[in-house]
């Protein structure tokens, strides 16, 4: 291995965050991937990719929210969820029967803000 993956991954988000074109942005992919590969490490892809994922959040003030519920959401949840978010942030809505009531929010992968029947459970016992 040439270069440890958080200098791979910081070489590729300095490139994306670029303004650049759908085009452009494939070409730097499939550069990338090469890269990767004519160095030797391509097994190490995932690693970079979630570390390019981190990076553009920190560097964009974007966020990736997960928000797990026992049950799918109504539609007077999701609208008071989002005009919680901002433009630009990702949510992933995921239905988790083990939570068995409640809502348990994760943001980039970090921050957990957990408000379920089960840790409430966890939390007495």
């Amino acid at each position: 291995m040439k270069y440890k993956p958080k200098d791979y991954a910081t070489a590729l988000i300095e490139l994306i965050l670029k303004k650049t074109t759908l085009s452009q942005e494939k070409k730097i992919s499939d550069n990338f991937l090469n890269l990767l590969e004519k160095n030797g490490d391509i097994g190490k892809a995932k690693k970079i990719i979630a570390l390019v994922e981190v990076l553009f959040f920190k560097k964009t003030g974007r966020k990736k929210i997960i928000l797990q519920t026992a049950r799918k959401m109504s539609s007077e949840q999701k609208g008071l969820l989002e005009s919680l978010v901002k433009k630009g942030d990702i949510v992933k809505e995921e239905i988790n029967k083990e939570l068995i009531a409640g809502v348990k929010i994760i943001i980039n992968n970090e921050k957990q803000f957990d408000a379920s029947m089960k840790k409430k459970l966890e939390n007495i016992f």
